[in-house]
């Protein structure tokens, strides 16, 4: 405890008395915690504006009541140890430990151990001395417009992304995205397929936005068009890279029947989840790159990169470029500034790539090494698979 200049004195009883009370119901709730010093008795004077005579009374009643401790050169110190709720209830508490996981098939996770982090904070604290004196916390509300340029140009060479900076808007998650989607979509106008088993993130976030949803069926090699044109949707949220949860790819047939589709129609809404991770399949260029001014673009970084740093990014046709300026222009940005620049300079620095090739080969290497080694034989494998699409499926 710093200072003391909450206490209001009344003329009901003497000054000391009431430092004394004060101190001692604080001790007594855990505001001054065990082993914390009382305010110096200067301090502690000068802040109430009273004699340091009145102040050492009220500390030396907490002395000989065995609620602090006289160190010299060093202070009062309290000695009196309150046990807390918290405590209380973690002693008191009969629920049974968690059970030790075997296996983890959790989406989301990657192998962090093997990321650069003293690149990435080399980066990063020579971004904060670059912008130390300038440095505005509010930044763009798109995004800063370095990291959409290094995002243009990534999206392009890796997936054929036809787009430029200024379409480019930087979010926190594809989910936190989509219901930004929602927003710049006509609720009256647009009726929203979604893939069926899906990306429930998505397909909530569009029933919560008041949206008209339909669930489009699977077929083996992607949504089946023969549904989806039967349903009467006129815009479709597909994730073709690797779909959600079959992590089957959609073909390029398929794209291109999809293609067909749109024109004729509203938009689609591409989840080009987990692009960057291939094992066997050749790349397949995204839907984007084949009708630019009918496909918003979905993606994130964060997966293959670092998710203590959230990054996402939605691409717009230049049509609803224009409704995001009209219906959002109060777009408040959720990734900070600094996060931002660092992951711009990562980018353009090259470590990115760099990055990504190692943990390409890493990921195909893992399941490789687990079998040769017998950390898990076949049969834990399948068990552990079983267990999964029981977990799903019931």
């Amino acid at each position: 405890m710093k200072e003391l200049s909450t206490i209001r004195f009344t003329d009901q009883e003497p000054l000391f008395s009431q430092i004394y009370n004060f101190l001692k119901d604080a001790i007594l709730c855990n505001h001054l915690s065990y082993e914390e010093f009382l305010p110096s008795i200067r301090s502690c004077a000068e802040s109430l504006q009273v004699s340091k005579n009145t102040v050492e009374v009220a500390y030396q009643l907490l002395v000989s009541e065995g609620f602090v401790k006289s160190i010299p050169k060093k202070g009062y110190q309290v000695v009196y140890l309150v046990e807390s709720p918290a405590t209380l209830l973690t002693t008191s508490s009969t629920e049974p430990q968690q059970p030790v996981i075997r296996y983890d098939f959790r989406y989301g996770n990657i192998e962090l151990g093997t990321f650069p982090f003293h690149q990435w904070n080399k980066l990063r604290n020579k971004v904060i001395a670059q912008h130390q004196h300038n440095y505005m916390v509010e930044g763009l509300p798109q995004g800063e417009y370095v990291l959409r340029k290094e995002l243009s140009k990534l999206l392009h060479e890796a997936r054929g992304v036809i787009s430029t900076p200024e379409q480019i808007i930087i979010g926190a998650t594809p989910q936190q995205l989509v219901s930004l989607i929602t927003q710049i979509l006509d609720r009256d106008r647009h009726f929203i397929g979604v893939e069926n088993p899906g990306y429930d993130g998505a397909r909530n976030t569009f029933l919560h936005g008041g949206y008209r949803v339909q669930g489009i069926s699977l077929d083996t090699d992607g949504v089946s068009i023969e549904e989806l044109l039967k349903s009467g949707a006129n815009a479709m949220y597909v994730s073709p890279s690797q779909q959600f949860i079959h992590k089957m790819t959609m073909s390029l047939e398929k794209r291109r029947q999809l293609v067909e589709w749109v024109n004729a129609q509203e938009y689609i809404m591409e989840d080009d989840y987990e692009w960057e991770f291939k094992y066997q399949e050749s790349y397949i260029p995204s839907i984007q790159s084949m009708s630019a001014q009918k496909v918003i673009y979905i993606g994130r970084l964060s997966k293959a990169l670092l998710p203590l740093a959230n990054v996402s990014y939605t691409v717009l046709p230049y049509e609803l470029l224009s409704s995001f300026h009209q219906r959002v222009s109060e777009y408040d940005q959720p990734v900070s500034r600094l996060d931002q620049l660092t992951l711009s300079a990562y980018l353009s620095d090259g470590y990115w790539h760099k990055y990504l090739q190692q943990m390409r080969k890493s990921y195909t290497e893992y399941p490789t090494v687990l079998l040769g080694y017998g950390a898990l034989g076949q049969q834990d494998i399948r068990d552990g698979i079983r267990l999964l699409a029981e977990a799903w499926f019931g």
